[in-house]
């Protein structure tokens, strides 16, 4: 699928991330179901099993939002844009690039000094297995990053097809 303004490499990468994201969506279940059926045929739990979900469930709720804003699925409000002639369409694309560059620069820098802290202190979860957070700081940190590339190159090119 050709995408305006945005890349192959990337579009292949947002692709390969929703997809790492519906996997991982597949374990959470996968072990959720293992631990029910344990505790009700042995009652007991599967250690962890809260933990390791917690953690994944950071991956899968964030590792798709480059794949939807790709193929515009995100949750968009037109009242005011569909009204918008072929001049105001270009100024809202225009706004709407200034908004997104600075709040993902924004955004990413309050992330990485997060990451940063977050290995710096050698934080971990406060569970049983004392999991690092530090990998899924990190998938948020890339999940963003790509995000803000890709809503920024669609939006660069809507400006260029409405001015």
């Amino acid at each position: 699928m050709s995408v305006p303004g945005v890349p192959r490499p990337l579009r292949v990468l947002a692709g390969g991330m929703h997809v790492v994201a519906g996997v991982l969506l597949l374990v959470i279940a996968v072990l959720t179901v293992a631990d029910v059926l344990s505790r009700t045929l042995r009652d007991t739990s599967i250690l962890g099993t809260a933990e390791i979900s917690a953690q994944l469930l950071v991956a899968v709720a964030f590792l798709g939002l480059a794949s939807a804003e790709l193929h515009g699925r995100h949750v968009t409000v037109g009242l005011l844009t569909d009204r918008l002639g072929p001049k105001g369409s270009a100024v809202a694309a225009g706004i709407r690039t200034v908004v997104l560059v600075l709040v993902g620069a924004v955004l990413l820098w309050g992330l990485v000094q997060v990451l940063i802290s977050s290995v710096d202190r050698g934080e971990t979860t406060n569970g049983i297995l004392r999991l690092a957070t530090w990998p899924a700081k990190t998938t948020l940190l890339l999940s963003f990053a790509l995000f803000f590339v890709v809503a920024i190159g669609r939006s660069v090119a809507e400006w260029k097809v409405t001015r």
